[in-house]
């Protein structure tokens, strides 16, 4: 591949990224600040459950509908076959939930909302074979391109809205719908009439992917928990504002993990292309991704050290009050798991792209199960910040076990990266925040020493940067 090539690859991803993540992370930061902690927590709360059913609704065909078609042309049915998947589980689940609520009538309460948040959600849902499809193509632009629309489009109706004096739950509810269809509608638009795309659905074909992802099914499941259980549980345990003040803050840790989701559709291709083809790696690739480890770990320890000395000056500012101060220890614990979830990502694709399913559907069961109970022990305590001790702890749990995994099964891979740059960007912080000088000149402080260290200690040298350049280029 060459440079250029590569270049459009990573502006693409990142252009898909930035419209979904950064965006959309704005429109609901804008709405957090104008509406209520109370009809923050309830849209959380909602979308949260929403997620997790979509989830389950996807039965694992995501990422082996994008390993499949990356793999080889010859499985674009792949993509058609989770599609019709995809609508008829979405069709089915929505006339459920409005039966429910109609069953329980003013009992609903805070359920009432949930078929209508769905029914947003779900849209996306249908959309993501269609998102997928392109994925594995690495034709990455045209979804961001779209995504961008629609999102910017949010954030102006919200703010007409605002200006109105009409932005409350429903109308904010109406504005993702609408945003959803036109992402679904876009997405599927494109495909028909420029990809091999088509509509054409093999039943035989079918079964043998639903066979191929039941291994992972139930995994994916508690993939899913290991995120928005938290979420629910708040939900139900604590108060509205309390998942108002948790879910703003895990928020943010998601924005922070942006590079990590430009680089993830780039990789996980270019793995399965390597263990489809020889089923191991050699020593090149080896160094290859050791490089890619430490580069990308550097940055992953350097988000946390700069958004945490910026996040209660600054958020309390931008949300008049209502946030900053009030999450701030919640946020610091939840980007303690940036580097991991950087280093995670990168283990997990490792095992993927390996095929080594039954072993990664362990390893996330057993994480979701203590990420489950650690949550029942520690809200009930701490609330929000029991919630991101859970999930802290989840997480070193989480990287452990697939470090082991990839480690026996597969290949040799350093965990010196991530114990040196994490405890570096710790140490820094600590320093730093108690100089008794403005958080601006914290923040050059803290970044200046950050680089000193690792380059004088050459923990970064110039042929880390060369091999994760030539990773890439594969």
């Amino acid at each position: 591949m060459t440079k250029d090539r590569l270049l459009t690859k990573i502006f693409s991803s990142g252009l898909q990224a930035i419209s979904v993540q950064v965006l959309g992370a704005f429109f609901f930061y804008f709405v957090s600040v104008y509406l209520s902690k109370n009809d923050f927590g309830i849209i959380s709360w909602t979308n949260a459950v929403s997620i997790f059913i979509t989830t389950v609704l996807g039965f694992g065909l995501e990422q082996v509908v994008v390993r499949r078609v990356a793999a080889s042309r010859q499985s674009d049915w792949a993509a058609s076959a989770f599609f019709i998947h995809s609508i008829a589980g979405f069709l089915i689940t929505f006339l459920f939930l409005l039966l429910l609520n109609n069953i329980m009538g003013t009992k609903a309460g805070l359920y009432k909302h949930l078929p209508w948040f769905f029914l947003a959600q779900g849209l996306v849902f249908i959309g993501i074979p269609l998102k997928q499809f392109l994925n594995a193509k690495e034709k990455f632009t045209p979804y961001g391109v779209i995504s961008i629309i629609s999102n910017v489009a949010k954030i102006i109706a919200a703010w007409l809205l605002l200006r109105g004096g009409n932005l409350h739950i429903n109308t904010v509810l109406i504005v993702l719908i609408c945003a959803a269809a036109f992402d679904f509608a876009g997405l599927l638009i494109y495909l028909l009439a420029k990809t091999s795309f088509n509509l054409k659905f093999r039943f035989k074909a079918y079964k043998k992917l639903i066979k191929e992802s039941a291994g992972q099914y139930i995994s994916v499941i508690f993939d899913i928990s290991l995120s928005r259980m938290d979420w629910i549980l708040l939900g139900i345990m604590a108060s509205s504002s309390i998942l108002a003040d948790y879910s703003f803050a895990y928020r943010a840790y998601e924005l922070a993990r942006l590079p990590m989701l430009i680089m993830a559709p780039i990789i996980l291709p270019r793995f399965a292309r390597l263990f489809a083809g020889s089923g191991n790696t050699g020593i090149e690739y080896q160094k290859l991704i050791g490089s890619f480890n430490v580069v990308e770990l550097f940055f992953a320890a350097l988000i946390p050290l700069i958004l945490n000395i910026l996040w209660a000056p600054v958020v309390s500012i931008i949300t008049n009050g209502k946030y900053g101060n009030s999450n701030s220890s919640q946020f610091l614990i939840l980007s303690l798991c940036i580097p991991l979830q950087f280093f995670i990502n990168l283990l997990w694709s490792i095992s993927f792209a390996g095929k080594k399913y039954k072993s990664v559907s362990t390893i996330t069961v057993a994480c979701a199960i203590t990420n489950v109970c650690l949550n029942l022990i520690l809200i009930t305590k701490f609330n929000g910040l029991g919630a991101a001790i859970a999930f802290f702890t989840t997480s070193l749990l989480q990287a452990f076990l697939y470090y082991r995994l990839v480690r026996r099964q597969i290949m040799p891979i350093s965990i010196r990266p991530i114990l040196i740059f994490t405890a570096e960007a710790i140490a820094i912080y600590f320093v730093v925040t108690r100089l008794g000088v403005h958080f601006l000149f914290q923040l050059a402080i803290a970044i200046v020493l950050y680089l000193l260290i690792t380059l004088l200690t050459k923990q970064v040298t110039r042929q880390h940067i060369i091999n994760f350049k030539n990773l890439l280029n594969k």
